[in-house]
């Protein structure tokens, strides 16, 4: 298949599951974890997708879907987390903020910027073993603004590790502009200013990306130590949730205008046109692509809801403090999916 086409496929899938999810999400309320949707953010993990392996580490903020889809992880698994299922990539319990899929090697964390300090311990122990594995580590802007991040960028050029730290600059931290958080326009210079090489691109162009991951990851295998790579992109849905941005004053209806216009899976489907593929053979994927994920949906839906005996046997330890009530009750009945349920808004 065409490089072009394996790259589209990716990210087509990674929107496609973006939008359907939004639409189920209210008002059928079966999905009962606050969700961090990427509509727009697509371009990076589909270049990233074509040049890391499996044994490569992946670790993610909390806006993870389309990392998690990158690394080849199951989708079936990943909404079935979602609606809380024990088929799910970990097991119902972790819901969408914590998203991981352990044998892709891809981990995600709601602490901001927590993954990234985990990443420098990943990438050592890669190193450790000589083996030509790299980590990748992926922040926002508002992670940035962390302590742990420069601490991190300057141990990772200090060991030399084999990192590479993409920061997704979509300009807003929650719905605080960065202009209105910083007078620093990107974040290369602070991480040259620690001995990590870095540089800005633009990160709605899948094709560009690709180019430059390519690069970027083989020398980083070949012992060049790590990289910084701030990708400017924009978030085209709320922050959190299936809120409509444009409905609300929390963004300008403008900017967001300006953004569609420059809507990454837009420029990829016109490459694919350029490049001579065939658009029936798209419109085929693309059909694929939604059967594929309706059906994850109805899976999920039908599966099973997890234990209460098997969720407490997660916990690493099976003591209690004396001043709270026992977990579990003999009389207690499993997850009640009928239960009354708190929406916290946006949510």
């Amino acid at each position: 298949m065409h490089k072009f086409l394996e790259i589209y496929k990716v990210a087509r899938r990674i929107r496609r599951s973006q939008l359907i999810l939004i639409d189920e999400y209210h008002p059928a309320d079966q999905m009962r974890c606050p969700i961090h949707f990427c509509v727009g953010q697509e371009a990076t993990p589909a270049a990233l997708s074509q040049v890391l392996r499996n044994s490569d580490t992946l670790m993610s903020h909390h806006r993870s879907h389309g990392y998690y889809l990158a690394k080849m992880a199951p989708l079936d698994a990943m909404v079935s987390e979602f609606y809380g299922k024990a088929t799910g990539s970990n097991g119902g319990l972790s819901g969408s903020q914590e998203l991981s899929h352990h044998e892709s090697n891809f981990f995600s964390g709601t602490i901001l910027s927590g993954m990234c300090g985990m990443a420098a311990g990943s990438a050592y122990a890669q190193l450790f073993r000589e083996k030509n594995d790299i980590t990748v580590a992926v922040i926002g802007d508002g992670g940035m603004e962390e302590g742990i991040v420069f601490e991190t960028l300057n141990l990772a050029a200090l060991k030399k590790l084999p990192v590479l730290f993409i920061c997704e600059n979509n300009l807003y931290s929650i719905q605080s502009r960065i202009n209105e958080r910083t007078l620093i326009e990107n974040w290369v210079p602070s991480a040259r200013a620690l001995g990590v090489d870095a540089k800005v691109v633009d990160g709605n162009d899948a094709i560009l990306l690709s180019e430059e991951l390519e690069k970027l990851v083989m020398d980083i295998r070949n012992g060049k130590g790590p990289f910084f790579l701030e990708v400017l992109t924009y978030r085209m849905c709320s922050h959190v949730g299936a809120k409509n941005d444009e409905l609300s004053e929390e963004r300008p209806v403008e900017e967001l205008k300006k953004w569609k216009k420059h809507d990454p899976i837009k420029i990829l489907r016109s490459e694919l046109i350029r490049a001579g593929i065939d658009e029936l053979k798209i419109k085929s994927l693309e059909r694929k692509i939604d059967d594929e994920i309706f059906s994850s949906i109805e899976n999920a839906k039908q599966a099973p809801f997890p234990l209460i005996d098997d969720a407490i046997a997660c916990n690493y330890t099976d003591s209690f403090s004396k001043h709270i009530p026992k977990v579990r009750q003999k009389d207690e009945t499993d997850f009640d999916s009928l239960q009354k349920e708190t929406v916290l808004r946006p949510y």
